[in-house]
């Protein structure tokens, strides 16, 4: 039984180590940047995050950071704690959540699934890639969706 479970065990860490690479993920965390440096545009907004149907809808600050290179960077923070940070620029992508101890990176354009690279700027552009659709109301208060999955993030200008 120890030979079937160690071989399973194997196998189990070679597929997910295949599926690293495949997805593009790699060890190295992007460099620091300084937000403060000439040519960034920032934006902080009120937010409210629902990761997925049925669950908790968190409460907190969106920050969208963004230079005329394409590089951006946004940031979901609840009573000052990062819970989500997200940056893209022309050498990848890098998501992480300093709360959760996670980060995920890779080359090329980042996954359309997570609603925090759909994010090029406050407001979004008025369109974006499909599972997202985006509904803007009268007041300024914008909503993006991914109704298959039910994740949804509602900021107020």
């Amino acid at each position: 039984m120890r030979k079937l479970t160690a071989r399973v065990d194997s196998r189990l860490g070679f597929l997910g180590a295949v599926a690293g690479i495949l997805l593009g993920c790699s060890s190295d965390p992007m460099p620091p940047w300084n937000l403060a440096s000439t040519g960034w545009s920032l934006s902080q907004h009120p937010a409210v995050w629902r990761p997925r149907e049925g669950g908790p809808e968190l409460t907190g600050e969106l920050l969208v950071a963004h230079r005329e290179d394409g590089s951006r960077l946004v940031q979901f923070s609840k009573q000052g704690i990062p819970m989500i940070v997200a940056r893209v620029d022309s050498g990848g992508w890098e998501i992480e959540s300093p709360f959760e101890g996670s980060r995920h990176s890779g080359r090329g354009k980042p996954p359309t699934r997570s609603v925090w690279f759909q994010l090029h700027g406050v407001p979004p552009e008025p369109t974006v890639r499909p599972p997202w659709v985006i509904e803007r109301s009268v007041e300024g208060t914008w909503i993006l969706e991914d109704r298959s999955r039910g994740e949804r993030l509602e900021v107020v200008p």
